[in-house]
């Protein structure tokens, strides 16, 4: 049987020229659409294995919550498989049991699993069904709108009832349709409610109970449908129009009729229109506002939400309604009677109603991308200027330069079918590899051009010269590629976050290295020396010899595949006509003028370029002529004195390990967004009013000294819909500040913080901390958690560490979780009592709440929307304690009693909250850091709480947060670069056959820590995971010279050349190549280091250690190697060792 005809493979790149193209064309092509189609998102898709079961228990204090809610949801999810760790926190009312799942776990069946669980646990009657929540960065809104008046319309209640109404009625509406809004909240403003005030002494008069009233009220406002009638041919809808028109029906409404005669609401007590009780307030700039809050849809591309909501805005404030819109009011009558077109555009333009968008977070996600954008293009070009330096001829810099726009191209493809986003990991993957993706060309043109030399035709030099590297650039790619390979057993949210970094590394290097291998050899063979090399000079500018130009073109173009680019030769030549036909058309004063600067000028600007470019390329080239003469002497004085080499590198890795120890280390960068929050909290109990008079002085100071701030969303109160924190209330406010982005952001958000920590730090009794938007992790970044089961003694040494740490210059916002709780008004009800009345303690405890909180009778319906009606007690009846003593508990009955002579009733004060960890108790206390490194801080934090406090013997403290992580992370970032070393030598043994060659070509690794940890010193870098990940990426790429050096040897020596000389010409040989590869990939990375631009501070780090790592690596590389290679050449015959 015949057997196929290996040149056809071998030559197929110079053989099938057009084939070749079109593959790459075609690759190129859908990498481009696949761009197109990919969504923008800030950071890669986080899943968090956490989820949250939050059950609401109204009315019930801590410890009941504890008892009662937390305790038997803990016990029944404590079983849940995965599971890592249970946490409980039992707030007045709320019981929130998160856990946390081991990292890689299915959280979709896990959320399944606890939903399981959780119909298995018996709850009292009162509390609500459980809810389970899911942890996500993106649950902050993406856009927040302020809405605010101006003028008598917008004035006092009757005004924010307004805006409130209109944010509900008009701007919810108009923006929830729009595609990847997944939903708008209204916040702030007041909630319209009808009230029913009832007067104690009507009620104890008549006899009748709060519940009377409210039942009476829920049975006369009714429409109820009653069926059909038929008579004849038509058929009748039979319909009870029952419900309130008007408030006098509600006040007409009859409660009960007795012997003395009708008893209506308005004998009861007053109805008037009114307004929720206040738990929220809400400022723009110092004005009171109602705010909009824009949240996308998981999988939305949230800038193009973004634009969509704000189009939507503009055509809101112009009184252009969506199509949606128009189509619901023609759907519901009494929605265009409200809100017509021209009632809307006078809402804003006449009647002083204004939306304008505050906070967007698309502008800090646009302007990264764009960074990551620019910084790759930037350090394309200036890898490119290398080349050109270094090859000093334009085309070859060309065709080496093609492998970058071509392998970044391919790339989208591949990302786009992973359903990879372009954020800034993605992005950052690709800026990261952009020096590297030019370095497999370079070697194969490096080759291709000295077999030519050595008198190879192009067709030849093109197949050998490719032949010969092959295996060693793609060993070189495929070490670059290994190491992201373990990357798959990096838990936490390192292993997360750079999931899409390192794919997108490996497919861009995978489509460099077939760019390499196919690509370069084509283009190679047809155009190096083929094509004569124009002088600058000759290059014509003449924009009125366009036809001349264009047959040069042709005749140039005659000669092999060239044709392919006659479209561009043929839009050169028409583009050129039609600038000489409307020259034609101008006067010919202005047409002489024009044609004096194109002659005059461009010749000289030609002149100033080659000046520009001249010196840059002399001195490169001196630099390099003179460094290919030393080299050799250098490289045969380090051949005869091996061990001092040899010491000196032990040396320099021994100082590196020990300043290594010494270096401050982080979990990741703090990324600044322009935007930092004061979440700022007095004494449990502060009413509303308080915490809002408190603190607007410091909200008007703010405003007034700070030149750098762009806008402050203030919140007083608590938002009762926020499910990320329940431990707010009235008692609590927030300072969202903007920053001016024209300005330096870090500075001024160090300025501002600074001032702002000054203002807060005056007002008594005020606890804050200081937050940002968060990306990654979901925990603070200082935790002390306190373990002890006596709430006392928790609280007693919680606030003893409380006070120790607040004095640690390395923290900032010291607060413990174990405060004071809310006052409360505790009533204790009297058994016996209750039932020598016949009163159970389940009846009299409602009728208590209906009679102080209120309760919801019935709606009221006005055309758009439904207002509740809350029946209550009066205010002039609930003002003081003492009222609650006489609150009537047996209404209807002929002896009144009051709630006195069946209950015993005080002033107490409990827990603010319970934790608990893994079923035990602790106290919580949280910091940000205050200047120092998080490995600084956990170290002060340990000696502090050691010596400072005695501890009793049931009680101990563990440091969590982000310190936890961080020793979780780099566990596993230590066992991944561990595998990445061991598949680099794996590689390296399979491609050389060897076991003794790799092991000389691994002492690049530690070569490349050395300058990695030098330039962490240099540039004030902490360690991180982001540098963990630098220092992996450099155990695949520092390899590659010291490949390409031992690949080239080993192949002199196989021609019969004597070890040392084959070392000395393979050194200098590769010398060339060597440098080239580095410096492009040094220049590559140059852009991410200086780290301008919003998120510059996740990618910096990981440059810094690269670079610094890689050129340290280079250097060292080129003496140490070479120098055991000939040591151990002397010693074994590796050659001929397999195993």
């Amino acid at each position: 049987m015949p057997q196929p005809d290996s040149t056809i493979i071998k030559h197929f790149t110079t053989d099938r020229p057009v084939a070749v193209l079109m593959v790459f064309i075609a690759a190129v092509v859908f990498g481009f659409f696949s761009f197109k189609r990919l969504p923008v998102t800030l950071m890669p898709e986080l899943n968090y294995p956490t989820l949250t079961v939050r059950t609401e228990y109204s009315g019930a204090a801590p410890e009941e919550v504890e008892n009662e809610v937390s305790r038997p949801v803990e016990e029944a999810l404590g079983v849940v498989n995965g599971l890592n760790e249970i946490s409980s926190v039992s707030r007045a009312g709320v019981s929130d049991v998160s856990l946390e799942f081991v990292w890689g776990t299915d959280m979709s069946q896990a959320a399944q699993d606890t939903l399981e669980k959780l119909d298995q646990v018996f709850l009292p009657q009162e509390v609500e069904k459980p809810l389970i929540l899911h942890f996500d960065p993106s649950l902050d809104p993406i856009m927040e709108l302020s809405l605010s008046g101006e003028g008598v319309r917008y004035e006092g209640e009757i005004g924010l009832r307004r805006l409130r109404r209109l944010a509900e009625i008009q701007i919810r509406r108009e923006l929830e349709p729009i595609t990847g809004v997944a939903a708008v909240r209204v916040r702030g403003g007041l909630e319209e409610e009808i009230h029913v005030m009832l007067d104690q002494e009507a009620l104890k008069r008549t006899g009748i109970s709060i519940r009377e009233v409210i039942s009476r009220l829920s049975q006369e406002n009714i429409n109820v449908a009653g069926g059909m009638v038929q008579e004849g041919r038509t058929e009748y809808m039979v319909r009870t129009l029952n419900e309130f028109v008007n408030q006098g029906q509600i006040e007409d409404t009859i409660v009960r009729r007795d012997t003395t005669g009708e008893i209506r609401i308005r004998d009861l007590g007053k109805v008037y229109r009114s307004h929720k009780d206040r738990e929220i307030l809400t400022r723009t700039n110092g004005k009171e506002s109602v705010q909009v809050d824009i949240y996308k849809e998981a999988d939305a591309n949230i800038v193009a939400v973004s634009e969509a909501v704000a189009r939507s805005v503009g055509k809101i404030e112009k009184g252009e309604l969506s199509p949606f819109m128009k189509m619901m009011m023609k759907m519901n009558p009494a929605m265009s009677f409200m809100f017509p077109e021209r009632m809307a555009a006078r809402l804003f333009k006449e009647e002083g109603a204004r939306l304008e968008g505050v906070a967007d977070r698309s502008i800090f996600i646009e302007n990264s991308i764009r960074e990551v954008r620019q910084t790759a293009i930037i350090g394309g070009l200036l890898a490119v200027i290398v080349l050109f330096l270094f090859l000093k001829d334009i085309k070859s810099t060309l065709i080496v330069a093609l492998s970058i726009p071509i392998s970044i191209l391919i790339t989208f493809a591949p990302l786009n079918l992973s359903e990879v986003t372009l954020n800034i990991m993605s992005l950052g993957g690709l800026a990261l590899g952009v020096g590297m993706l030019v370095d497999s060309s370079i070697v194969v043109l490096e080759s291709i051009y000295r077999c030519i030399q050595e008198g190879d035709d192009l067709k030849q030099a093109a197949i050998r010269g490719t032949r010969e590297v092959r295996g060693a650039v793609t060993a070189s790619t495929l070490t670059s590629i290994a190491v992201f390979l373990p990357m798959v057993f990096v838990e936490g949210i390192a292993g997360q976050i750079f999931g899409d970094l390192g794919m997108a590394v490996v497919i861009s290097l995978l489509a460099s290295l077939m760019v390499a291998v196919y690509f370069i050899p084509m283009l190679a063979s047809r155009s190096i020396p083929e094509i004569e090399e124009k002088e600058l000079s000759t290059v014509s500018w003449k924009t009125w010899d366009t036809w001349q130009g264009f047959r040069s073109d042709v005749v140039w173009m005659r000669s092999s595949w060239k044709w392919i680019l006659l479209p561009y030769a043929l839009i050169k030549c028409l583009l050129g006509l039609a600038v000489e036909f409307l020259g034609k058309c101008i006067a010919g004063t202005v047409g002489n003028i024009t044609s004096f600067l194109i002659r005059g000028l461009i010749p000289i600007l030609g002149k100033f370029g080659s000046i520009l470019v001249k010196w840059p390329l002399v001195l490169t080239q001196a630099g390099i002529k003179w460094l290919v003469k030393k080299y050799p002497r250098w490289l045969e004085y380090a051949l005869d004195r091996p061990a001092s080499v040899i010491g000196m590198m032990c040396g320099a890795m021994i100082v590196t390990i020990f300043i290594g120890l010494t270096l401050e280390t982080e979990l990741l960068p703090e990324v600044h967004q322009s935007e930092i929050t004061f979440e700022m909290n007095l004494p449990v109990g502060t009413p509303l009013e308080e915490t809002v008079r408190v603190l607007s002085n410091v909200e008007s100071s703010l405003m007034k000294e700070q030149s750098e701030i762009k806008s402050v969303l203030t919140t007083f109160g608590y938002d009762i819909a926020n499910i990320k924190r329940s431990d707010e209330g009235e008692h609590s406010a927030r300072f969202k500040i903007l920053i001016n982005p024209e300005d330096n952001p870090i500075e001024s958000e160090k300025r501002v913080m600074e001032n702002v920590r000054e203002l807060l730090e005056n007002v008594p009794d005020l606890k804050f901390r200081v937050t940002r938007p968060v990306l990654f992790s979901t925990r603070k970044p200082v935790s002390v958690e306190i373990h002890g089961d006596d709430l006392a003694q928790l609280k007693t040494i919680s606030g003893e560490a409380e006070q120790t740490l607040g004095d640690l210059s390395e923290l900032a916002d010291v607060e413990t979780t174990l405060r004071s709780g809310a006052p409360e008004i505790q009533i204790t009800y009297d058994r016996a009592r209750l039932a020598r009345y016949g009163l159970n303690i389940g009846q009299v405890a409602e009728l208590v709440r209906d009679l102080i909180k209120g309760n919801e009778a019935t709606r009221f319906n006005m055309k758009d929307r439904r207002i509740p009606i809350i029946a209550r007690l009066g205010e002039q009846d609930r003002e003081e304690i003492e009222d609650i003593g006489d609150l009537i508990v047996n209404p209807g009955e002929i002896q009144p009693i009051p709630l006195r002579a069946v209950a015993d009733y005080q002033i107490g004060e409990g827990p603010s909250e319970i934790r608990r960890v893994d079923g035990k108790r602790v106290a919580l206390i949280q910091a940000n850091l205050g200047g120092a490194s998080l490995g600084t801080a956990v170290k002060a934090i340990s000696d502090t709480l050691s010596n400072s406090i005695k501890w009793p013997a049931d009680m101990n403290f563990f440091i969590t947060g982000q310190s936890e992580e961080w020793q979780r992370s780099q566990t596993s970032l230590l066992l991944a670069m561990g595998l990445s070393i061991f598949l680099v030598y794996v590689i390296m043994a399979s491609q050389f056959e060897s076991l003794i060659q790799p092991f000389i070509i691994m002492f690049a690794v530690p070569l490349a820590f050395v300058g990695s940890v030098l330039g962490l010193i240099v540039t004030h870098t902490s360690l991180s995971i982001v540098v963990f990940l630098g220092l992996i990426m450099l155990v695949g790429i520092v390899v590659n010279n010291a490949i390409v050096l031992v690949d080239y040897t080993n192949l002199l020596r196989a021609r019969g050349i004597a070890p040392r000389e084959a070392i000395l010409t393979a050194c200098s040989v590769r010398l060339r190549p060597i440098l080239m590869t580095t410096a492009t990939t040094v220049l590559g990375l140059l852009p991410m280091a200086i780290g301008l631009g919003d998120g510059a501070e996740i990618r910096t780090p990981m440059a810094i250690a690269v670079i610094f790592g890689l050129i340290s690596s280079t250097i060292l590389t080129l003496i140490v190697v070479p120098t055991i290679y000939h040591l151990l050449d002397r010693k074994v015959k590796m050659t001929s060792l397999t195993s």
